[in-house]
């Protein structure tokens, strides 16, 4: 008997560990396993940095500390812990600018070095993120958190978006891009969108000018020129005809990215999503 009871304990513990290890990208996680997540990560943080030259010549660097919403959108917040990890957003680049709902998308294109051309000196290629998962939005019927749906705010991340489902009319998928909100009135919301993840501060320094930390807000400089619509001939997308993209302004400045996690956990713990 009491090997018998040995065994089913084991066997309940096996049980409980494969669900929090791993996560089908076609499910949300439970309630119990995103309590659990918020214990043992209490304030994950991130730390994106932009870099670039400003219209008038200036070298910017932008430091953007962020609050990951894992309470509140999980496989996205591990999802993205996962790609920084991995590496997958160094060296890409804010690519375009969606005027009519305010935002940037970022983490698309890595730049390729190669023979440098007269009518074509750059070249972006599409960064690969094969694995998509089930969006955490209202839409998609996602039950609403304890602390409720994330929002959009100023300079907030979402998971890009990858498939369009009409029979549902909404996206049902999410995929490692970004987009980052560039107005505290955009018009992206909950409805469709995975947002997890909240600007607390923006350090930014203007050339050899000492860093200017602004907390919960974004200084107007830099805003105004990741909002620069100005079309860039030269940039040539491996995968994109510009000419079919003509409500899309690709970025006439070139913004490198570079994320990395801030904190003091072993992010291994973390789940894995859809692997």
């Amino acid at each position: 008997m009491k090997k018998i009871l040995v065994v089913i304990m084991i066997a309940l513990l096996l049980v409980t560990l494969c669900a929090c290890s791993y996560v089908p990208a076609t499910r949300f996680m439970s309630t119990t396993q995103v309590n659990s997540l918020a214990k043992k990560f209490d304030d994950p943080r991130a730390e994106l940095t932009l870099k670039y030259t400003a219209k008038n010549g200036t070298q910017m660097e932008v430091v953007i500390v962020y609050k990951l919403l894992l309470a509140q959108t999980p496989l996205a917040t591990i999802r993205f812990i996962e790609l920084v990890n991995e590496g997958f957003y160094n060296d890409t680049f804010v690519d375009s600018y969606i005027s009519q709902y305010h935002y940037v998308t970022l983490g698309r294109y890595l730049y390729k070095n190669s023979t440098v051309q007269e009518n074509n000196p750059k070249v972006y290629l599409q960064n690969p993120s094969e694995l998509t998962f089930k969006g955490e939005f209202k839409s998609n019927g996602y039950k609403e958190p304890k602390a409720g749906y994330a929002q959009f705010k100023m300079l907030s991340l979402a998971m890009y978006h990858g498939d369009y489902t009409e029979e549902n009319n909404n996206f049902d998928s999410a995929n490692g891009y970004l987009i980052m909100a560039l107005s505290t009135t955009n018009m992206l919301n909950s409805e469709n969108y995975a947002v997890f993840a909240e600007m607390q501060t923006v350090t930014l320094r203007r050339g050899e000018q000492d860093p200017v930390t602004y907390t919960n807000r974004a200084p107007d400089d830099f805003v105004q020129n990741l909002c620069n619509t100005d079309r860039d001939s030269k940039r040539v997308y491996a995968d994109v005809d510009e000419t079919n993209y003509s409500t899309v302004s690709m970025m006439r400045i070139h913004v490198s990215v570079q994320f990395r996690l801030l904190g003091d956990y072993d992010w291994s713990q973390l789940p894995g999503v859809g692997k």
